[in-house]
């Protein structure tokens, strides 16, 4: 059976709204696919359960992943982790990285029973070579600001053009979306809106998202599907 796709969200910046989005492309695939999985890479992002709301449900975080004899069942690793909007949420709990290979043996165990979009870490080590491999689709979260663009720079670095797309937030008259992708020698995919729903307590609900976020991560999972022609997004509209 042919392994679902994973997606990769990475931010050029701090603040960037990255993990949102990954948040976000993650429930809009559960609501068509009937589930997803977020894995959350980023321990410097304070953990993507406290973000979602989800920080009291039981269920293990990185810390307590124990693998017996290097193998996975994605079945039971699906069904213990935590949910949030039918997507099962694999969260940093520490500001320690993950190791990279029971990183690499989680995510290989998620794709075969469901889709994936992982939640980048922005400084370079062997976890992001490892997740990045994985991924058939990374999408990178620029600020159009000038430093954040200098800091963009070098996180874009070593990033395959053939699966990179760009989503640009904000605006400057001096960094349009075009003068951003030939700087960053990147495709500009889309723009990213600011979404308060991110800051609204008791967590992110898909629900609450602007619909303009949503489109754009439709367009994203179809560019994700494209690529993949043996398994095609069925269903999913740009609600």
């Amino acid at each position: 059976m042919r392994a679902h796709p994973v997606i990769g969200v990475l931010a050029g910046c701090g603040g960037a709204g990255a993990s949102v989005f990954a948040a976000v492309l993650a429930g809009q695939l559960a609501q068509h696919d009937r589930h997803s999985f977020l894995i959350d890479c980023d321990p410097a992002g304070g953990g993507l359960d406290v973000l979602l709301g989800c920080e009291q449900l039981p269920g293990p975080r990185w810390s307590q992943v124990r693998l017996a004899g290097g193998t996975l069942d994605p079945a039971v690793l699906v069904d213990s982790l935590p949910r949030w909007q039918q997507v099962s949420l694999l969260s940093a709990d520490t500001g320690q990285p993950p190791d990279p290979v029971p990183a690499a043996l989680v995510v290989q165990a998620a794709r075969s029973a469901t889709p994936v979009v992982i939640d980048l870490p922005r400084a370079p080590s062997e976890l992001r070579r490892v997740a990045l491999r994985a991924c058939d689709l990374v999408v990178l979260v620029v600020v159009a600001e000038v430093r954040a663009l200098t800091a963009t720079a070098l996180v874009a670095a070593g990033l395959e053009q053939h699966r990179t797309l760009v989503l640009v937030r904000g605006s400057a008259r001096s960094l349009s979306p075009g003068r951003i992708g030939e700087l960053l020698c990147l495709p500009i995919f889309g723009r990213l809106p600011h979404d308060p729903a991110s800051t609204r307590p008791g967590g992110l609900r898909l629900a609450d998202v602007r619909r303009r976020t949503r489109r754009l991560a439709t367009a994203v999972l179809r560019a994700a599907y494209d690529a993949r022609p043996a398994m095609p997004l069925v269903g999913l509209d740009a609600a």
